[in-house]
């Protein structure tokens, strides 16, 4: 006999075995619906006379409400600025020029202008100097290269904004050496020379209303130059940019997250009398799911019990023949059509116990010869053994039954084995436990008997 079994679960059945325990699962559910439902609801009625408790509660909740207005405020707020924010940083860094250019190859056109004030003679043959100085000619220079107003022409012929074009020059101003230098950038070698050479015109263009205002001077231009230089700076504020405006957007996302997720305080349930009626029916259900819940865990529990649940199990468990097995007619009850529904969609219908009885026989017969002395025995009662054995020998008078009562429980009943041809066990749903009927078969087959099979009641 091989013990080696491993239990499997048969999900099907588990599913049918709770599915009949149907009222079970909903009364349990009801019952403890009722019992947390009316709790809280009880509850929520005497908080709700008591006046002192209730002025607590109001004030709280007002407070939460002015905190939650508080803070929605503030997240709209900083969402209205980021999207502002993100949308000055994508329409600068669409139109910007710098922006465009390769730091490590940057083209830069570059001029020194040197101002010299020169000196006048006066009618008496003193030599006198311009009334401004030399500083005043300079400011005035760097100031007009700063406004960019000369680049008006090229902002419109190549459609950029001349706040992007003042972004590619730069001025630097010596007072001590009177030298102003100008440098300016563009995407390639043509576009920084027109620039400066158009700031240069610019300035020559201004030279006379300088002269009237500040007095006589010398303006020089020299040291012009175009190359292309590294500029680690200009890489590094690119790389910024475009990092700052990833932050942003992140920044946005988690805002606007935070302000979905941001949950308006609910008016407390003592409040409000149809507030602690829906609280009590919500914790009614919770109630009753969690009541359907530990009732089916306890059922499935049982199923694992250990009990002989079907015939099913019984045959797959040991590898024994099913004679036949007694089905039980339903009381006619409330609700039975459910029971009935249930037992179709299981594939089971009741069987009349003539007809089982016919069945049993007719196995019998098949698995024994005339004359034989066959045991009736198993885990039921005894006057259940003595029924069928009754039965039986109506059916097959050609056979010897005995009948002997739990082995497991009656010694006696292991004297008769060596006695008989064969055992035939009789065991009861619900009832009778796997490891008795391990022992039972263990018994039989040790003593080399042939266990003819078993009868499910």
């Amino acid at each position: 006999m091989d013990n080696t079994y491993e239990q499997e679960i048969d999900l099907k059945e588990l599913l049918f075995f709770i599915l009949h325990k149907w009222r079970q699962v909903l009364l349990i559910a009801l019952a403890i619906a009722a019992l947390m439902g009316g709790y809280k609801f009880g509850k929520g009625i005497l908080d709700h006379q008591d006046e002192e408790y209730i002025a607590k509660i109001q004030k709280n909740y007002e407070a939460d409400i002015n905190e939650y207005e508080q803070t929605k405020a503030g997240y709209e707020r900083d969402i209205n600025n980021l999207i502002a924010n993100i949308a000055n940083e994508e329409n600068y860094q669409k139109k910007s020029v710098l922006l465009k250019v390769d730091p490590y190859n940057k083209w830069v056109a570059t001029t020194d202008i040197f101002v010299k004030m020169e000196e006048k003679t006066a009618e008496n043959g003193l030599t006198v100097t311009a009334v401004d100085p030399a500083d005043s000619v300079l400011k005035a220079y760097a100031s007009a290269v700063d406004k960019g107003n000369s680049l008006l022409k090229f902002s419109q012929e190549n459609s950029i904004d001349t706040q992007y074009l003042k972004e590619l020059i730069n001025v630097t101003t010596d007072y001590d050496g009177n030298m102003l230098t100008i440098s300016s950038t563009y995407i390639d070698k043509d576009g920084a020379e027109e620039i400066l050479d158009i700031i240069l015109d610019s300035l020559k263009s201004m030279y006379p209303e300088v002269e009237d205002s500040l007095g006589l001077h010398k303006m020089v231009v020299m040291n012009q130059n175009i190359s292309t230089v590294t500029d680690p700076v200009l890489a590094e504020n690119q790389k910024q940019r475009i990092n700052n405006l990833t932050t942003m957007h992140n920044s946005l996302d988690d805002t606007q997250a935070a302000l979905e997720e941001l949950k308006e305080p609910e008016k407390p349930v003592s409040l409000s009398r149809m507030n602690i009626l829906k609280n009590g029916i919500k914790y009614g259900v919770l109630g009753g799911v969690l009541g359907g819940f530990i009732t089916v865990f306890f059922i499935s529990i049982a199923f694992m019990s250990g009990k002989v649940i079907s015939s099913n199990e019984l045959k797959n468990r040991f590898d024994i023949k099913i004679l036949g097995v007694f089905t039980k007619e339903r009381k006619k009850r409330a609700f039975s059509g459910i029971d009935s529904w249930l037992d179709r969609l299981e594939g089971k219908g009741y069987i009349s116990d003539e007809t089982v009885y016919e069945r049993i026989a007719a196995n019998t017969a098949n698995y024994t010869e005339e004359g034989q002395a066959i045991l009736l025995t198993g885990t039921t009662e005894g006057d259940i053994l003595s029924s069928i054995e009754s039965k039986l020998k109506e059916k097959l008078p050609d056979i010897h039954f005995e009948v002997a009562v739990d082995m497991n429980k009656c010694p006696e009943t292991l004297t008769r084995l060596p006695k008989v041809d064969g055992v035939i066990l009789i065991e009861k749903c619900g009832v009778s436990k796997y490891d008795d009927i391990l022992k039972e078969l263990e018994a039989v087959y040790n003593l080399n008997k042939k266990v003819i099979g078993c009868i499910v009641l």
